[in-house]
């Protein structure tokens, strides 16, 4: 109801709002990389919708569009960088591959700097509540499981149905959907944020939340 909104009781974001509030985060556009042939991902429009299928916009494509689905196409790279901005506060950040170059003998020669692409229009508050709705996933919601790998963390659950030819429907005829889960950790001052994408993998919270909590248990045990 956020996003489309309900009858004439509540308007929602709407496309519009929508639309701006994911290009913030980084969706629909490339992240800048140091990486070749990046996928920019896809954020509709009304005009996207009429040029490519010759149909009007519907309520029904803001709601796809508000939990992520119908048009909306985004990269694991984008998903992680936005939980990354949720959890620091709202700087989203160019990624980066290296962190640091060394010698021969181990010393540091250059330090990567960090590179801030921009701030999110976002006010702090808000962002404490997308945070603590995060949390909220671990201690009571679809992503409880990952309570047994003893890091405080916060994250999200996704499944994404999908068509390929050779994944067919279901004897329901239900279409085979992609696992995602994405975290980021300790909740109260985060040092790691992951991403985890398995296609075809089923639900998010049974297939991908497990690899999830291996990488933090092993990051928070190493380091």
């Amino acid at each position: 109801m956020v996003g489309g909104g309900f009858l004439d009781r509540f308007e929602g974001l709407g496309l519009e709002r929508l639309g701006s509030y994911a290009e913030a985060l980084g969706y629909g556009s490339p992240t800048d990389i140091d990486l070749p042939s990046e996928a920019a991902g896809l954020i509709p429009t009304e005009k996207w919708k009429r040029v490519n299928y010759s149909e009007r916009w519907t309520t029904g494509d803001t709601y796809n569009m508000t939990i992520g689905q119908g048009f909306v196409l985004v990269t694991p790279l984008q998903v992680v960088n936005a939980t990354a901005t949720i959890a620091n506060g709202g700087t989203v950040y160019e990624p980066q591959l290296v962190y640091q170059v060394h010698d021969a003998e181990g010393n540091v020669v250059r330090d990567m700097e960090p590179k801030v692409a921009r701030q999110l229009p976002v006010s702090a508050e808000n962002l404490a509540l997308v945070r603590r709705g995060m949390r909220a996933a671990v201690e009571y919601g679809t992503a409880t499981a990952l309570q047994a790998y003893g890091v405080e963390a916060a994250g999200k659950t996704g499944t994404a149905e999908f068509y390929d030819p050779r994944f067919p429907p279901n004897e329901n005829g239900r279409l085979p959907t992609h696992g995602w889960f994405t975290a980021f950790a300790p909740y109260d001052d985060p040092e790691i944020a992951v991403v985890v994408f398995l296609y075809n993998g089923g639900e998010g919270a049974t297939s991908a939340l497990p690899i999830v909590g291996e990488i933090l248990n092993y990051y928070f045990q190493a380091y």
